[in-house]
């Protein structure tokens, strides 16, 4: 138990640490939203940036953080924190080296990426996209080297400073959109950009003084002939896939949403700001708890404790389904007045906003295994198992094509964000069905009992919420600010409070643990 109260404080903080960048990012969205909509220029921005944050993923937070962390933590229990320290410094100059070539193969090759990323836009926008793509692309470098710091630290179990990081990059775009931007213009649109690139050097340089104060020597000669480099380089090829499946989804999304005479102009702009307000309860309850137990899981399959890591992985599953999925059902009910509330004005209006709150609808479907994917493929890589997750990746992504075609032009953009969600759905029933097979034990039925019950709290708790919105009446559009604050607060205060009854009355143990923990920090206090 106490273990398990370990991982939810350190999830806590990962979550708190993760909400305040959240909170900045969609303030930066609402300031992209009010400054280009949906239009031409929003489009571009967020096509030319799939693929550095796609790269991303690949090379640097997910892929690194996956084989580096067991591999890492290996060399501290059963090694000197000097062969460590030999080891993280050989893997820099291996990815920096791979992270310039990268990078300058997508300046030269923009044109290129251009027209297979965007084949439905016209001329124009093709040629804008190309433009922001070439002062995108060196943000990689910047990301990625961060990201091996941030693996580094989560190694320590340092996990606040790491989510804190990413502030950097939303206050340099802030920032810029407020004081050098102006609304629909290239030049706009380019510094905005610009502004991507600072924030990421900064991401990096923030974490400099922490990875100095845990004893980053620099007199270390690093080798890219060191044999855990090419360890964590057999891990990493297999895991970059497996855990970028759903960055990878959401290109395909892009490059169909470019089309769009079938789903509806703006419809790659929606689709963005759909999935990054559902990325909220995502990155505070799933990728939090997933980022937490990946230390402790690759811990325990180091020192051999088999049957404590399957107690974990359920507990994680559990805790962050009890979540999870009630903030699922949330956004379904809640979705237009919170689009209207944090984005509906100026550049932005109701054809915007119904084209976003129809994504997020669709996207919100598939949270719950969103969430699950990345607890199951962090027990997967504990295991330095990459080949299954990988192989499950592919299958999904073809899945999602194939769904994406069947689904767009009944559903138009939604069926995009639909496709996804069904996807997303396989990957985690077929990676929970794999790990039960290879383990064994893992109680797939009481997660999937849990996951049931789950869904019935939460299915009245959105029941209760839709009352409230109905009785606070008029739409959202056609009130004032404050108004539409408490067309989005009242409905969650109200279903909140309606968990947290259900949850109790029918003695979750999830709401236990939480209660015991709130508690606890109080008395502390």
């Amino acid at each position: 138990m106490a273990g398990q109260e370990k991982l939810v404080r350190s999830a806590g903080g990962i979550g708190l640490a993760t909400q305040a960048s959240r909170i900045l990012g969609y303030i930066r969205d609402m300031l992209i939203a009010s400054h280009f909509g949906t239009g031409i220029y929003a489009s571009a921005f967020f096509a030319a940036f799939r693929i550095p944050n796609l790269f991303r993923r690949l090379l640097g937070e997910g892929a690194l953080s996956a084989s580096f962390i067991p591999v890492f933590t290996d060399y501290l229990h059963k090694r000197s924190r000097k062969e460590a320290w030999s080891l993280a410094l050989s893997v820099f100059n291996f990815l920096l080296l791979i992270l310039v070539g990268i990078t300058l193969l997508g300046i030269f090759g923009a044109p290129f990426i251009a027209r297979v990323i965007v084949p439905g836009f016209a001329p124009d926008k093709v040629e804008l996209t190309t433009k922001l793509l070439r002062l995108l692309f060196p943000y990689l470098l910047f990301i990625g080297i961060a990201a091996l710091a941030m693996s580094i630290l989560h190694s320590f179990k340092h996990f606040t400073l790491p989510a804190v990081a990413p502030i950097a990059l939303n206050l340099a775009m802030i920032i810029s959109l407020i004081f050098f931007v102006k609304s629909q213009s290239p030049r706009g649109i380019q510094i905005l950009a610009l502004s991507v690139l600072i924030g990421g050097f900064c991401q990096l340089l923030i974490q400099v003084p922490i990875l100095r104060k845990k004893g980053m020597p620099i007199r270390i000669r690093p080798s890219f002939r060191h044999p855990g480099v090419k360890k964590i380089v057999l891990l990493m090829g297999p895991a970059a896939l497996g855990l970028a499946v759903y960055q990878i989804n959401i290109v395909v999304d892009t490059i169909f949403g470019s089309y769009e005479s079938i789903v509806g102009k703006g419809a790659i702009a929606a689709l963005y700001y759909g999935n990054r307000l559902m990325q909220l309860p995502l990155a505070i309850f799933g990728i939090a708890m997933a980022t937490a137990i990946f230390p402790t899981m690759a811990g325990l399959v180091s020192r051999g404790k088999i049957d404590e890591l399957k107690e974990t992985l359920v507990f994680a599953l559990g805790m962050a389904f009890f979540l999870i999925i009630p903030s699922s059902v949330g956004l379904m009910v809640l979705g237009k007045p919170i689009v209207s509330l944090l984005f509906e004005r100026n550049a932005f209006g109701g054809g915007s906003a119904q084209a976003t709150v129809t994504a997020l609808s669709y996207y919100s479907l598939g949270l719950f295994a969103y969430a699950g994917v990345q607890i199951i493929s962090r027990a997967f890589y504990s295991l330095q198992d990459t080949k299954t997750p990988v192989k499950v990746a592919c299958l999904t992504m073809l899945i999602n094509i194939v769904l994406n075609l069947i689904l767009m032009r009944p559903l138009r953009l939604g069926g995009l964000a639909l496709a996804t969600s069904l996807s997303a759905g396989f990957n985690f029933f077929f990676l929970l069905y794999l790990l039960d097979r290879k383990i064994g034990g893992i109680k797939s039925k009481k997660i999937l009992s849990s996951l049931g019950r789950i869904i019935l709290t939460s299915l009245f708790m959105g029941f209760v919420s839709y009352l409230a919105v109905k009785a606070l009446g008029r739409e959202a559009e056609t009130v004032s600010l404050v108004m539409k604050f408490l067309q989005v607060f009242v409905p969650i205060l109200a279903g909140v409070v309606t968990l947290i009854i259900v949850s109790f009355f029918f003695k979750f143990e999830e709401a236990k643990l939480l209660r015991g923990l709130i508690f606890r920090k109080r008395g502390k206090e």
